[in-house]
């Protein structure tokens, strides 16, 4: 008998970002459930590379604006004349011809809550002409959605935010993104992490952050929010941060650039912070949330309702003292344990894949087709 098929679409499908793992995720699932799969990327997971059938995207070397208006097209050159009994695309340039869109990132907000490159000089001046056009190209399929094609979003607020832009979809519903398994710190790993990237023990407990100096990821909100006579020390890391100095917080801050292992910058943390001016949903706060670790949050994180629910994270207005909440968190630590184990629980791989699965055998029923599990 024939396997149902079905096709997976994304620059990258892996290790490479949160939705390349989202990606993988989803096509895991597919091959666990019995579909024949074929995938559009231009990266993909090595252990894939033999079991599914690997159609090659090209995707131009410079200029994101010219890769993100270019893509629908290529995505298309490569497709050729193929028929799927489901198309399963994660890039807005092909919604219209995808079966499940799932939406991870909504350009428009970015804009709206001032999260976009605010530099000076030449190349900042280009970045924002670039976003400026991939605004308004996202603006267009936004706009134009097939209403056969099931959007998926991937928090209540994202969806919440599509609705109140562009109107609600006819089909609609929400995925949220997988917590990796419980797996809290051992004595051991925290002293390792710590020799590694701080070099001493703190006198206060350590708050990480893996936004770097980038501005839209909050960085200067909590550098403002730790000013004044606290012990909380600062550990940075992710990009355009190796070497940074801050003079508010000397002696308690440090920046260690890009992290390789995230668990074990984790590691290394008593409490892990996302102050990001606008971000969907954020999965590092569920990676830092399967170490044991209470979570803080600003108000325009996507997974703050959740974490809310679970007891795991707490919100952070930015106009208020950091320090204070800090301590509140870390004494509720036993409590955040036992939280983070139902949420991760919860938000398992394992569901995460059921649930996608069970999106794949709602189209193919639609269709009038049989799937793989029936």
């Amino acid at each position: 008998m024939t396997k149902p098929t079905v096709c997976v679409i994304h620059e990258a499908i892996g290790t490479q970002s949160a939705i390349a793992k989202a990606a993988m995720r989803g096509v895991y699932a597919a091959l666990d459930a019995g579909y024949d799969v074929t995938v559009v990327a231009k990266h993909l997971e090595e252990e894939l590379q033999d079991k599914v059938t690997w159609l090659h995207l090209f995707v131009p070397k410079r200029l994101f604006l010219v890769q993100w208006t270019t893509a629908g097209y290529f995505i298309k050159k490569a497709l050729g004349n193929r028929k799927f009994d489901i198309i399963h695309t994660h890039q807005p340039q092909v919604a219209s011809i995808s079966d499940i869109f799932q939406i991870h990132y909504l350009t428009r907000m970015a804009f709206l809550r001032n999260s976009v490159e605010n530099g000076k000089g030449l190349k900042p001046a280009l970045m924002r002409l670039q976003e400026r056009g991939v605004l308004m190209a996202e603006d267009y399929h936004f706009r134009h959605w097939n209403p056969n094609t099931f959007i998926t979003f991937n928090s209540n607020m994202t969806r919440d935010d599509f609705a109140k832009l562009y109107g609600k979809p006819p089909k609609e519903g929400v995925l949220l993104c997988s917590a990796p398994p419980f797996n809290p710190i051992s004595e051991e790993e925290r002293r390792e992490a710590r020799a590694k990237y701080l070099g001493c023990e703190p006198n206060g407990p350590v708050l990480g952050f893996l936004g770097g100096g980038i501005t839209r990821k909050g960085y200067q909100r909590i550098v403002k929010g730790l000013q004044g006579d606290n012990d909380v020390f600062f550990l940075m890391g992710g990009s355009l941060c190796d070497g940074m100095q801050i003079p508010e917080l000397e002696g308690r801050f440090k920046a260690v650039g890009l992290v390789y292992n995230a668990s074990q910058f984790y590691a290394a943390c008593d409490v892990v912070i996302m102050a990001s001016l606008y971000e969907p949903f954020g999965r590092v706060i569920l990676e830092a949330a399967a170490r044991g670790l209470p979570v803080i949050v600003t108000p325009e994180i996507g997974a703050l309702p959740h974490l809310e629910e679970y007891g795991v994270g707490v919100a952070w207005d930015p106009n208020t003292p950091l320090a204070p909440l800090v301590h509140q968190v870390l004494a509720q630590k036993s409590e955040t344990v036992k939280a983070s184990q139902r949420l991760t629980a919860d938000l398992s791989e394992d569901d995460y894949a059921r649930n996608v699965v069970k999106m794949y055998a709602d189209v193919m029923r639609s269709k009038g087709l049989t799937p793989p599990s029936s």
